[in-house]
């Protein structure tokens, strides 16, 4: 095993950060590049925005900026000019739902798996529109991606506008296949969306590969950047027609696709502008080992929790990456657990609800213990033995 990195991350020593999955968190020499940069905004900030970021008022795009676009394009294989910087996949999300013109009784079909406030802004549009939301139901256990493909694409009609689908689902942890999706969308006409949220730094991220219209991601989960930092790539195919959320001055002087969308005027840039900073820090610790190490643990741990809870699991690992749900007990209340979990024993884990199941999603990163592990199993017993 490599060594543990907890000294490397500003997180409190007296806690058990068990849920990297919901805010990811950054390295200590990334968050001082961060507010190093930060500082050279507040130092002079016309030179900042009109000189140093570049791109602006017609400039060659040549500065930081497009330096962080370029390698984070490269990382997740990517055409630069398509991938624009957004705060989150939320945002990200919203600028689609805005762009897409639905017609009457056109479907966006999704699954039930999906992240809620997604879920909701989707329903929001199909309303204004006349459309319709459509949630195909994937149940636990989930059987072979293969047949998963198979299954949802029966529910595919004429009226198929969009499918809207996650890359890793947020309460039940699950991979899905989205590159096999997008395949047999491109080849029906119909648009793609797919929500990468916990992707881009857990997986090995290949977005030319999976060919979907539109791919959003965030790097302040997995890929260790400051809060507010993601990414949005949009499809060669879809540049003409895709509307800016916000109209800058980019809109009248449109220095490239890219920055004609995320320049919403004053706006801190600095958690883009460090994203090399956290490519090299991964680089530099071996993250790809650490990611594997991190799994082979989390994998043993979650049948563990299942064994012991006396729940099947919910898939095989083909399903997962560096997060792992298992089912509890159903009478458990949610609430007082997450209460309890904290209050005993200092410790941050993920408990939600999915479809009437409740959910403890387990993440295990390199400031992590396998003690920590064991600390949650052993308070979650407790609890139930109150």
């Amino acid at each position: 095993m490599l060594r543990n990195l907890r000294s490397e991350f500003l997180l409190d020593p007296d806690i058990h950060y068990l849920n990297h999955g919901s805010f990811g968190a950054c390295p200590r020499e990334v968050f001082e590049d961060y507010q190093n940069w930060q500082r050279i905004l507040e130092q002079n900030p016309i030179d900042y925005f009109t000189r140093q970021l570049k791109g602006l008022f017609g400039q060659e795009a040549s500065g930081p900026l497009e330096k962080a676009r370029t390698e984070l394009a490269h990382y997740v294989n990517a055409d630069p000019e398509g991938l624009i910087f957004t705060p989150n996949v939320t945002v990200a999300l919203n600028a689609i739902a805005n762009s897409i013109q639905l017609q009457t009784g056109d479907e966006v079909l999704t699954t039930d798996h999906e992240y809620g406030t997604i879920i909701a802004s989707w329903a929001r549009k199909c309303a204004q529109n006349d459309a319709i939301l459509t949630e195909v139901a994937i149940d636990l256990p989930v059987s072979t991606q293969a047949e998963f493909v198979d299954y949802f694409w029966k529910h595919v009609n004429s009226q198929t506008k969009v499918i809207l689908m996650s890359h890793i689902t947020s309460a039940t942890a699950l991979v899905l296949p989205v590159k096999e999706i997008c395949a047999r969308a491109r080849k029906a006409g119909i648009i793609t969306v797919i929500d990468g949220a916990h992707a881009v730094g857990q997986l090995n991220l290949d977005v030319t590969s999976i060919d979907a219209d539109f791919y959003t991601s965030n790097c302040h989960k997995w890929l260790l950047t400051p809060k507010g930092t993601a990414f949005l790539y949009v499809h060669t195919s879809q540049r003409e027609a895709f509307e800016p959320l916000v109209i800058s001055w980019a809109e009248i002087n449109q220095p490239s696709f890219a920055l004609r969308h995320e320049m919403w005027g004053t706006r801190d840039m600095a958690g883009f502008l460090c994203i090399p900073t956290a490519l090299k820090f991964r680089e530099k610790h071996d993250w790809e080992t650490r990611i594997s190490e991190s799994k082979i643990l989390l994998y043993q741990y979650r049948e563990i929790f299942a064994k012991s809870l006396n729940r099947e699991m919910i898939c095989d690992e083909t399903w997962l990456a560096q997060l792992a749900s298992v089912l509890l007990p159903q009478d458990i209340r949610l609430g007082k657990l997450w209460q309890y979990l904290w209050e005993e024993y200092k410790i941050e884990a993920m408990i939600t609800k999915w479809q009437g199941e409740s959910i403890l999603r387990l993440s295990y990163n390199a400031y992590n213990t396998p003690d920590e592990l064991d600390l949650l199993h052993k308070a979650i017993l407790d609890y139930q033995n109150l």
